[in-house]
């Protein structure tokens, strides 16, 4: 679970957002404020995985969000620090605190709560190793699931989709293959440009063609397709008997 920091001097903006990103399920703190001062104090006093900020706070505060961002990376530089703004000429003096990402405005639901589950997830791979039993959220329309990986035995892109495979279930979602892909462990390999196979739960690996390969899971009937450029490259993990 992580926290988040939100500095916000639009009363009816930072109402949205702070109800928009307490509502992500991997979110468990939401501490807001309009003041870039009181958010250096906040900041230090709790220590956010994550610090949304907007750039344009009001003339008399004498400082901006970057100036804000500037100060809070002195003391906690593993902050993810994001900016919310309606411009992008501040995008190259923002680069003093490596800022993972930028909110346009006006701001739309579906990126925030895209960001805010990417960046979850990687304070998460940060603060410790995946276990079997953490779950991940499926977007599938507008539905969110938690879903463990060892319940996943395959992912597929089909268009601009992708369909995850659980065996008793399929969700499709938006989410590209690369972003399912970080967001799960080493058990989970890309195997062709559009499959991500649980090696786990493969049963079988059989050759189709001179540049492909069919792969098959326990107890289910959809198989993934393994290029043979990436049947070399994963080949040494799959022990023969």
């Amino acid at each position: 679970m992580v926290s988040i920091l939100l500095l916000e001097d639009e009363h009816y903006t930072r109402r949205f957002l702070k109800k928009l990103v307490s509502e992500n399920p991997f979110v468990d703190k939401v501490i807001d404020t309009p003041s870039g001062n009181e958010a250096i104090s906040l900041a230090r006093e709790h220590k956010p995985n994550i610090v949304l900020l907007d750039i344009e706070l009001a003339p008399e505060e004498g400082l901006n969000g970057i100036k804000v961002a500037k100060n809070i990376y002195e003391f906690s530089p593993e902050s993810y620090f994001v900016f919310i703004t309606g411009y992008s000429q501040y995008a190259v003096e923002s680069f003093a605190v490596h800022p993972y990402d930028y909110i346009l405005k006006p701001v739309k639901k579906d990126r925030v709560e895209e960001l805010i589950s990417s960046l979850a997830d990687k304070v998460k791979k940060r603060n410790g190793a995946r276990s079997g039993s953490d779950k991940i959220m499926i977007k599938d329309k507008n539905d969110k699931f938690m879903i463990a990986p060892d319940n996943i035995l395959l992912i597929e892109k089909q268009n601009k989709f992708s369909l995850v495979h659980t065996g008793s279930s399929v969700y499709k979602t938006y989410q590209t293959l690369g972003e399912l892909e970080d967001k799960l462990g080493d058990s989970f390999i890309r195997v062709h440009k559009s499959f991500i196979a649980n090696m786990d739960k493969i049963s079988r690996i059989r050759e189709v063609s001179n540049r492909s390969y069919e792969i098959s899971f326990d107890g289910y009937d959809k198989v993934a397709l393994m290029s043979r450029k990436k049947f070399r490259e994963h080949k040494q993990k799959f022990t023969p008997l």
